[in-house]
């Protein structure tokens, strides 16, 4: 189960040309950036699909941007400067601008455009109380489920007491505080995803409490929902077979599109369908990515390289031997336990003509350096140029950690069909890829 990752101006408005129903536009302009300052951000569209979009946006003299994302529903989206998240709400065919003050430590911005006033009231709150999760501690995934639900459920309270305080004291809009309940609902949920319990029964019942609503489709319209409904997939794929046709099942159709194509009349939503599973390759491009230095740990031994990319660093490193790319960071728990659960296959094809490589993204160094030798028969790249990051992140299309990419040996690089650590269908990938 992969996590995601927590993830714009002086224009003319008036002059935006007409939105295709199926993209967002976003404008913004950054004033007060320092010489040596970020020039780049991320615009992330959020969807739950490998084919999700996370722009790597550059802006221009005068600190102004212009992208379009592809937008398939209603749901929030963020834009990524300097490490400093802005989360806002859209709907296709909307054009959302934001203006960012670099100045300052943290940044000012402020959102105008389609839902302007949601998303002033929404952006700021999430901001304001974000610290409310940093010290949250839950009982072990394998906890017993009467133990862990009452827990789960007083840490869901203690939140939400924070944020209907917040919301009282700025007078803000019914839709505003919904939205920032059932965040924060799920939010605490996504901490919960590696819940196990006692045995399947109680893992089941955790997901599927009352309290998660999961066929509500107004929780799809905060982005992290969807996270709950693929580890609820995740562990128990005949879930879809029981749910009502709409966008919840939509998204269970799209969790599980690691392992099965599902049908399009299946689809609620076809034209949703055809943008996940309508292409059978997407094109990878890393060209233009500013070189930079990377970490390399192998065969036990620590070595900086300067000025390169990783990717193509692995295809001088390795030239024509088949690489399977794992990318994940750090602080993620699942990537930690996907790397971990997955020895035995990298045991398993140690002495075959097939390189496992791990990037690490958006990571601690301290942390890096502890975890890449625990983690053996691979090669671990860490990137510390958190730039060079972001445009990786982009153009490989990265939706969440951990995320799986093959790169052949011919050197190109793909995701589409590459199935995850987790999945019994890598061996046979694998195989055939030696083939």
């Amino acid at each position: 189960m992969r996590i995601s990752l927590y993830i714009l101006g002086l224009l003319t408005w008036g002059t935006v040309a007409a939105v295709p129903t199926d993209s967002v536009t976003v404008t913004g302009h950054i004033s007060g950036i320092a010489d040596n300052g970020r020039k780049s951000l991320i615009v992330n569209e959020c969807d739950f699909s490998q084919k999700s979009v996370r722009a790597f946006v550059d802006v221009d003299s005068t600190g102004t941007f212009n992208t379009k994302i592809p937008y398939s529903s209603a749901h929030t989206f963020t834009i990524v400067y300097n490490r400093e998240f802005v989360y806002a709400y859209a709907e296709p065919g909307d054009s959302i601008h934001i203006e960012i003050d670099a100045s300052v430590s943290p940044v000012v911005f402020h959102l105008s455009g389609d839902h302007a006033s949601l998303n002033e009231e929404y952006s700021h709150a999430r901001k304001a109380i974000s610290n409310i999760y940093y010290n949250l501690r839950l009982p072990s995934p394998d906890t017993p489920l009467s133990v862990y639900m009452p827990e789960f459920k007083a840490a869901v309270n203690n939140t939400q007491k924070t944020i209907d305080e917040y919301v009282t004291t700025n007078r803000l809009s019914d839709e505003a505080a919904e939205m920032l309940r059932t965040e924060n609902l799920f939010t605490l949920a996504n901490a919960a995803i590696d819940y196990t319990g006692a045995n399947k029964d109680e893992q089941l019942a955790f997901f599927t409490d009352s309290i998660f609503d999961i066929y509500n489709e107004n929780n799809a319209r905060l982005m992290i929902f969807p996270y709950h409904l693929g580890a609820l997939c995740v562990n128990f794929p005949d879930i879809v077979k029981s749910a009502p046709e709409g966008r919840i099942r939509d998204l269970m159709f799209v969790a599980l599109a690691d392992d099965t194509v599902p049908h399009r009349g299946d689809f609620a939503d076809s034209a949703y369908f055809d943008r996940v599973f309508g292409s059978s390759a997407s094109a990878i491009d890393l060209s233009g990515i500013r070189q930079s230095d990377i970490l390399v740990y192998r065969d036990g031994t620590v070595s900086s390289i300067e000025n390169v990319e990783p990717v193509e660093w692995l295809r001088k490193a390795y030239p024509g031997k088949p690489v399977y790319l794992d990318v994940s960071a750090t602080w993620c728990g699942p990537c930690r336990a996907s790397l971990s659960e997955s020895e035995d296959i990298r045991a398993h094809f140690k002495n075959k003509d097939v390189v496992f490589a791990v990037l690490w993204l958006k990571s601690e160094q301290k942390q890096w350096a502890e975890l890449a030798p625990a983690v053996t028969n691979a090669v671990h790249i860490f990137i510390n140029d958190d730039e060079m990051a972001d445009a990786i992140i982009s153009r490989l299309n990265l939706q969440g950690f951990p995320s799986s990419y093959f790169i052949d040996r011919s050197g190109n690089i793909t995701k589409d069909n590459v199935p995850p650590f987790h999945s019994h269908a890598l061996y046979d990938y694998l195989n055939a890829a030696l083939k």
